[in-house]
């Protein structure tokens, strides 16, 4: 019995070690092996592999693809600060610096006459004479200038008495040659007195049957006094009155 018994429990024991070595290294295969393969290399694989080609070539991939950002629009220009400022005006005559001179003008002059009763057109051109200022230490300047030029004048005549009665006409050309004392207020306006001599030859025409045309020549002399005032760019207006009437015109004087 002893036997029996001391048999039944070595074969119990033999049987409770192979149940305790069976569960041993079924987790043995189950916990190590399975778990590097599951823990180990997939997180390889999913973690580092995808990330790599998700993020990095992807994002260059797409970048340099990219269609470039449009140009911002063109703005226009704010306005000048001149854009509403008045249009420019010829400069204003200035006053005499200190020291500052009197223009020397040259140049041509025309001018339409209105001689006492008639009609006349003549011409004038100007050098300015080497002649000492007569005006110094004075708020005006002043210089002297010779003229020469002619005059073309022209009158009608009505004359005659009761139950006789004429018309003519008299032309006269007259050479002169002159000198002027211009007064200058500022550097574009000047007045002047004027002396001119000459030699005047003229004719009758247009005479009656009982007149008889003549000629006639002598030596002519005129004092006058006149204005000048120069617009800019050598335009200058001119008027000037004396004994042989009054003129009106302009000239190119520089």
């Amino acid at each position: 019995m002893r036997t029996f018994k001391a048999m039944s429990c070595l074969l119990t024991l033999s049987l409770l070690s192979i149940s305790i070595l069976g569960t041993s290294t079924p987790a043995r295969a189950d916990d190590t092996t399975p778990a590097r393969a599951d823990d180990t290399t997939p997180a390889r694989a999913d973690d580092r592999t995808p990330a790599r080609a998700d993020d990095t070539t992807p994002a260059r991939t797409d970048d340099a693809l990219a269609p470039p950002a449009p140009a911002p629009a063109p703005q226009n220009p704010p306005p000048t600060a001149y854009s509403s400022a008045p249009a420019p005006v010829a400069p204003a005559p200035m006053a005499w610096a200190a020291g500052g001179a009197a223009p020397n003008m040259h140049g041509p002059s025309v001018w339409g006459i209105l001689p006492w009763g008639g009609v006349g057109v003549g011409g004038r051109f100007m050098m300015p004479l080497a002649i000492r200022p007569l005006l110094v230490n004075t708020a005006v300047r002043d210089n002297f200038a010779l003229e020469f030029g002619a005059d073309l004048l022209h009158w009608n005549y009505n004359a005659g008495a009761p139950g006789f009665a004429f018309n003519y006409s008299w032309t006269e050309v007259l050479p002169v040659v002159g000198a002027m004392w211009n007064i200058w207020i500022n550097d574009r306006f000047a007045f002047y007195p004027k002396i001119e001599a000459g030699y005047a030859f003229g004719w009758f025409s247009n005479v009656g049957t009982n007149m008889v045309a003549a000629s006639y020549g002598g030596i002519f002399a005129d004092g006058a006094v006149g204005a000048l005032y120069n617009l800019g760019g050598g335009l200058t207006l001119r008027a000037e009155a004396g004994s042989s009437g009054l003129k009106v015109g302009a000239g190119w004087l520089f």
